[in-house]
């Protein structure tokens, strides 16, 4: 198998006192289980790698595995290649229509959602909030901000796993692998 590049995203850390991680103990951690290239992005878990021997599914899983032993925290990871963050990039609708990048975020999934819980969701009820689903990404417009937002509880309400990232982490992610 050859080589390929990864962007990983850790859920929920550095986020207030809970759940810390050094950047520079993740790249450790990556490179312990054989990742190469480490770089990271910010302080929120954004990582960079090329890894020879997994697939996405089999990373996140090892990557868990490794933050819970040696930092002893349950931590979601979501991986996707380095192809699949660049379309991810490339597909924004909001950015199509000229959307200031301040009020845009993504939210990356776990798995495409079911069609009955994306289907029961009224974009019409969380405006001016807006969102679009593209493959394992949501697309959001928060013209208020995060903590202003009307967007539901995306793990709640499609019953996967969810991590967000704004508009300029994700551009900068995407000039990194580049």
């Amino acid at each position: 198998m050859s080589a390929s590049k990864y962007v990983a995203f850790l859920r929920g850390i550095n986020v207030g006192r809970a759940k810390r991680i050094t950047m520079a103990d993740l790249r450790t951690m990556l490179e312990a289980l054989g990742c190469a290239d480490v770089r990271t992005q910010g302080q929120s878990g954004n990582a960079i790698f090329v890894s020879e021997k997994r697939t996405p599914e089999s990373l996140e899983q090892a990557i868990s595995k490794r933050i819970r032993a040696d930092v002893g925290m349950e931590v979601s990871v979501l991986t996707r290649t380095a192809g699949e963050f660049a379309s991810v990039v490339d597909a924004n609708p909001f950015v199509a229509r000229g959307i200031a990048a301040g009020e845009l975020h993504v939210a990356f999934l776990s798995a495409e959602p079911p069609r009955a819980r994306v289907a029961g969701i009224d974009h019409d009820a969380l405006l001016p909030d807006e969102f679009a689903f593209g493959k394992r990404v949501i697309y959001e417009r928060l013209p208020n901000g995060v903590m202003g937002s009307t967007l539901p509880d995306w793990e709640r309400a499609l019953g996967v796993r969810a991590t967000r990232r704004n508009w300029n982490t994700t551009t900068k992610l995407r000039d990194m692998i580049s």
